[in-house]
């Protein structure tokens, strides 16, 4: 099978993209030359600028050949008006390779009324009508004193409901809307997260596009034990884990709410996407597309391509020609049948 027959393509919440492996927000998105370095930036911004915890924040842990991380970065970025200046967003268009890719904002605000605040300001500046889509994070761990708000039900559904309804999405209609989850453990807990999510989807009237599973599991603790200190400072040495050691909680939850929720409601697979096989396992669960956090971080923009290709060359192996062949096709193994 000719490369040329392979098509890693996807529709996202109405976004066409021309591959189905993104950046997450977070990792080298802070500065204008990372954005332009990876021209398709999910940028974490907040409405004002935020230096972020205090260093020590972020760990890397080698397991084999694989590497994890520990982080309490605490949403360093430069703030909203930073990620939605005009000529930057021209900017970034410009340098897209291939044309057209989508400029997707990511905003975490330490409150609800800070997020609504910054929907307020897409609209009043106009800026807006360079974006594709805007990502909530209700799901960092890393914000002393701040509650994760993924977490509190009763505050998530208020949020759910306030930003949905949100006049920046009734007038452009094509904004696309996300939230960014954390990680959930127990299936009564994806019940409640589905039930509040649906009413919400496209199909029935919202403006809910994707959902993003999932982010850093929270609490994590690495112990220097020369010193005998923890690694890191901020929150006493506790962060947020990621990478290869997540993977599998993170398949778990693409796939426990790709079967609960609402078609036109994507999942977007996010957690130790290193190589081709793991993003094809993340769309094998149901994924519509795969976000690269730790990966990123570690080896840099180049990680997009590497990890394309060795996606196309699976695809080919398998005889797939689009991801529609095997997204969300996966079996349950038969009872006493062998590895």
């Amino acid at each position: 099978m000719e490369a040329a027959d392979v098509d890693i393509g996807c529709h996202l919440a109405g976004l066409h993209l021309s591959s189905c492996i993104l950046n997450a927000s977070g990792p080298r998105t802070n500065t204008e030359q990372q954005l332009l370095e990876i021209a398709r930036s999910s940028a974490g911004a907040t409405l004002e600028e935020r230096s972020g915890n205090d260093q020590p924040r972020y760990t890397e842990i080698q397991l084999g050949d694989r590497t994890s991380s520990i982080n309490s970065e605490g949403l360093p970025n430069k703030g909203f008006a930073a990620y939605t200046e005009a000529s930057l967003l021209r900017r970034l268009r410009e340098s897209a390779e291939p044309a057209g890719k989508p400029y997707i904002l990511s905003i975490s605000g330490l409150s609800l009324q800070e997020n609504l605040r910054m929907l307020d300001l897409l609209l009043e500046s106009g800026s807006v009508e360079h974006l594709s889509a805007v990502e909530v994070n209700v799901a960092c761990p890393n914000v002393p004193g701040k509650p994760l708000v993924g977490y509190d039900f009763p505050q998530f559904e208020a949020v759910l409901k306030e930003i949905s309804a949100h006049p920046v999405f009734t007038a452009n209609p094509t904004l696309a809307l996300g939230f960014k989850l954390p990680p959930y453990l127990d299936a009564p807990l994806f019940d409640a997260v589905a039930g509040m999510l649906n009413p919400l989807a496209k199909s029935k009237g919202g403006v809910l596009g994707y959902v993003v599973c999932c982010n850093t599991l929270g609490s994590a603790l690495a112990v220097d034990v020369e010193t005998e200190t923890t690694v890191l400072h901020p929150k006493g040495g506790f962060g947020g884990l990621g990478g290869p050691v997540v993977r599998y909680l993170a398949m778990g939850n693409v796939s426990h709410f790709r079967s609960r929720l609402d078609e036109s409601i994507h999942v977007v697979g996010c957690g130790g996407v290193c190589t081709g096989e793991d993003a094809f396992a993340h769309i094998l669960c149901g994924a519509t597309a795969v976000q690269v956090a730790t990966q990123h971080r570690v080896e840099g923009p180049t990680c997009f391509y590497r990890i394309a290709e060795e996606l196309k060359d699976l695809m080919r192996r398998k005889g797939y020609k689009r991801l529609e062949d095997f997204r969300g096709k996966l079996k349950v193994r038969g009872k006493d049948s062998k590895l």
